[in-house]
């Protein structure tokens, strides 16, 4: 029985990583890359390099400054996406068995509209960077890798929404430079449903179930300046910062097994943003709370464009995010009849923990006739993660092995260990750089316009789904169309 419950807790420990993929703690539509997804009908078309341009309501997003070169007394976009997105993990339950997570979504992602306030522009928008469905139900017989596995049988559903809703106000500070202000107010919203039965080799069984809801309220300020000094040339600038306001989560998951006949195989745990504790087995266990924040980042846009004569632009944007680390306390404490086990380990979150990135994006914007315009463009989305390494996968997993803690009291019922901060769960357990490619067309009078861009994304990394276990390779892979509508009062 002490073997079976042993595999239990590690087993439900692996199911929950490579059927969910992105545990609890990253509860995250891609927290694994800061770029998701474009916004307006040229930005889109241009690889998102908008930074010096700006001049439509997707500015707002981009450059606040470049409103106040919005050539129209009023206009107004509207914009669709149809976006499929497919990660492959290779080879994680076994040679040639991988695990495929797939989302097919369309949604509305951005509306915005530019009026003339005096000598200014105030605008106003809402944005939608991050609408996806996850479901998957699916059925996996004797993996390889897992020999203590017969059948197992899992139902997972996610959902993740963000939305910004925001006023801008833009204008001249004279003929060359410009600023503008953009304030949006922030929700993101994620929620998972997963249950899972696991039929073991001996016939007994293992089911898990989880449920992990988290909202997040929050401001992001945006501030930008545009210089032109020559109608051929502008540059641009442009600072944002994600400031939480409010935050809360609600986590449970319950595990049991066919052979138990008593509570000793038994898990119950749940928690809020404010605690998180449970029954293992004839224990009491108390751990850290489960976070409902989301990482506080900055981004700075910096950008140039080129306008060599009426019918064709070029622009390039440079797009820096910060790094994130947060503290808490991890200390777990489980409680028996008979004694008392206190655990100890360092104090960083990786659940928001974010390394810096650095990425580009270029495009071109060509007029084949006075109605008619073709875009094409390029960007990079790096991986915010840290770099996963086989070798220092490889000498962790044998750490493991023999064993993750050092014990540093154990008398009179009282066990004090400590847990090496390397060898913790991290949760955080991908890395794929990414590269995309975009080509829009646009056809357009003085009233009206409308677009259709295409995009694509692709990238090819590692993941460790099993913390036991070396890195394994997967693929990203990424398909928008985005149909967007403008309209214009001149």
């Amino acid at each position: 029985m002490k073997m079976k419950k042993k595999n239990f807790t590690h087993l439900c420990k692996v199911l929950l990583n490579f059927v969910i993929i992105l545990p609890f703690s990253t509860i995250l539509s891609d927290s694994y890359h800061n770029i998701n997804g474009f916004f307006g009908e040229r930005a889109t078309g241009l690889g998102g390099a908008y930074t010096a341009v700006s001049d439509d309501p997707s500015g707002s997003v981009y450059n606040p400054a470049g409103l106040a070169y919005a050539y129209d007394n009023s206009i107004s976009i509207s914009a669709s996406n149809l976006t499929k997105t497919k990660k492959v993990y290779e080879n994680v339950i076994g040679p040639a068995q991988g695990y495929g997570r797939n989302s097919q979504n369309y949604t509305p992602n951005f509306f915005g509209l530019v009026r003339s306030a005096g000598s200014g522009k105030i605008g106003f928008s809402i944005v939608n960077p991050v609408n996806d469905t996850f479901q998957r139900n699916d059925q996996i017989q004797n993996p390889i890798y897992y020999r203590d596995i017969s059948t197992l049988r899992n139902y997972n559903r996610e959902n993740y929404n963000i939305l910004h809703v925001g006023l801008s106000y833009a204008e001249p500070i004279n003929s060359k430079l410009s600023w503008g202000t953009t304030l949006y107010f922030t929700s993101d919203i994620a929620s998972i449903t997963s249950t899972q039965m696991v039929q073991l080799a001996d016939k007994s069984y293992i089911t898990n179930t989880l449920n992990d809801n988290r909202r997040t309220l929050g401001v992001m300020p945006v501030f930008g300046l545009m210089f032109t000094p020559t109608d051929k040339l502008s540059f641009g600038f442009s600072i944002r910062h994600q400031f939480i306001t409010a935050a809360n989560r609600l986590i449970s998951t319950f595990d049991a097994g066919s052979s138990a006949v008593s509570t000793d195989n038994i898990t119950f745990i749940e928690g809020t943003h404010k605690g998180y504790g449970g029954i293992r087995g004839n224990t009491i266990f108390r751990g850290p709370a489960p976070t409902g924040r989301t990482p506080e980042i900055t981004e700075v846009r910096t950008g140039f464009a080129l306008f060599p004569n009426r019918t064709i632009m070029a622009a390039f944007d440079m797009i820096y995010t910060s790094g994130y680390t947060s503290k808490q306390s991890n200390t777990e404490i489980i409680y028996s009849p008979s004694s008392r086990v206190i655990a100890l380990t360092d104090s960083e979150n990786l659940e928001l923990k974010r390394y810096a990135t650095l990425n580009f994006a270029g495009g071109t914007e060509i007029y084949l006739t006075e109605f008619m315009s073709i875009r094409l463009g390029s960007f990079t989305n790096f991986a915010n993660s840290k770099p996963l390494v086989w070798t220092n996968t490889v000498l962790s997993a044998a750490n493991k092995s023999l064993g993750d803690t050092e014990t540093l009291y154990n008398e009179n019922n009282l066990a004090i260990n400590y847990k090496v901060g390397s060898l913790r769960e991290n949760p955080r357990n991908e890395y794929v750089n990414n590269v995309g490619y975009t080509m829009g067309f646009s056809f357009s009078t003085s009233k009206a316009s409308i677009g259709l861009n295409f995009i694509k994304e692709f990238g090819r990394g590692v993941a460790q789904i099993d913390s036991t276990r070396p890195l394994q390779s997967m693929t990203y892979d990424s398909t928008s169309i985005y149909v967007i509508v403008s309209s214009r009062n001149n």
